[in-house]
């Protein structure tokens, strides 16, 4: 009798934490057919063949350090957390540091990083620092932080350097740009806009980052998929990032403003501005603005920023670099850090990476070519 009562006991208490929602976590039990780094998974030692970077190895084990420490995931049995990261910045603090040190930080909030240290070599685009990285020898913990404003100045600088002759480890996210006017401006909607530019030309200012930057680049591609020969009347007045350009339309120096999203997000709150499209995919998370493809411009571009390894990288440091940060891709911290700057998770580690910076990098330089730079 005792015995039956238990079981029932059993029964009931079961019963009692599904109602409770505490076996939940069940539900999102995730099989080696689909497994990903940082997923839940069932069976301790089960392995989850070629799931990994690069075609690596996952395995269902207590992750041992971090926000997830002790829970069952799925992660990689030989990964070692990196001592130190000494990032090479391609310019002055700012929207590269930004990324560079989001991810040392959640590296660091994870145990998969001691220490980071970065040193800023701006100029040229973005050239500079890609050369001074690609003279960088006997150094494992060097680390480049590279982007789209790089590969466009690279296009731009006519520069005879090519970010693929460093070993690329990880794109790690992707941040959409905002086209945005002043709350009193004529301008209601894209269309609008982009029909004022095809009739007026250049007599309407736009104002936004650096020359061949990714703020020119979208608001060209805009043009050109809208049909309106760029070279001819785009008049695009270059600032030093989404501070200036907010001062400028403030001030009525210029009319439109493009700048990455963040940038905006203070000012469109309050109200003095107003969002005319994002050039994201889908509907930014609590982002007002309505995209392009929403409005009939078929046209989604990103500004992405990546991590390069150096070329003389061993085989063996560079497949960790790329598990360290394809972990990181998993956790809760790199979620609200994504979530907190608006970045999409456009994540591509090793070679996945070099695939798309192969197909990427003549892209890039085309759009240079057609704003007439």
């Amino acid at each position: 009798m005792l015995k039956k009562i238990t079981r029932v006991g059993v029964v009931v208490t079961t019963f009692a934490l599904i109602a409770s929602g505490a076996v939940t976590a069940q539900a999102a039990v995730t099989g080696a057919a689909n497994a990903k780094t940082g997923a839940d998974c069932a069976r301790s030692g089960s392995v989850a063949k070629g799931k990994g970077v690069n075609g690596s190895d996952l395995t269902c084990l207590s992750v041992p350090t971090g926000t997830m420490k002790g829970q069952l995931k799925w992660w990689y049995a030989d990964l070692k957390p990196l001592k130190n990261i000494d990032w090479v910045v391609p310019a002055n603090p700012g929207g590269y540091s930004l990324t560079s040190n989001g991810i040392s930080d959640s590296l660091k909030t994870e145990g998969l990083l001691s220490e980071y240290s970065s040193v800023f070599k701006p100029g040229a685009g973005g050239a500079t620092g890609l050369g001074f990285f690609q003279e960088i020898k006997n150094k494992p913990e060097a680390a480049l932080i590279t982007g789209i404003a790089m590969a466009g100045g690279i296009a731009l600088n006519k520069s005879t350097l090519n970010i693929l002759d460093s070993k690329p480890v990880a794109k790690m996210m992707r941040e959409y740009d905002a086209i945005v006017v002043p709350a009193n401006s004529k301008y209601k909607n894209l269309k609008q806009l982009v029909e004022d530019i095809r009739k007026r030309g250049k007599s309407i200012a736009i104002s936004g980052g650096n020359s061949g930057g990714v703020d020119h680049q979208v608001i060209g591609t805009l043009l050109k998929t809208a049909g309106i020969p760029v070279k001819e009347n785009l008049n695009y007045v270059v600032h030093s990032g989404g501070s200036e350009v907010i001062v400028s339309l403030l001030s009525g120096a210029t009319q439109v403003g493009v700048s990455g999203s963040t940038e905006f997000k203070a000012m469109v709150d309050s109200g003095k501005l107003r969002v005319l499209g994002v050039s994201s995919k889908k509907k930014l998370a609590g982002y007002p603005g309505l995209t392009f493809i929403a409005q009939g411009y078929n046209m989604v571009y990103g500004n992405w920023r990546g991590v390069m390894a150096p070329a003389d990288l061993s085989a063996a440091d560079y497949l960790n670099f790329c598990k360290v940060l394809d972990a990181l891709k998993g956790t809760p911290t790199w979620a609200k850090l994504l979530t907190a700057n608006n970045w999409d998770n456009d994540f591509a580690g090793g070679d996945a990476f070099k695939t798309f910076l192969t197909s990427e990098l003549p892209v890039v330089a085309g759009v240079i070519k057609d704003l007439g730079l």
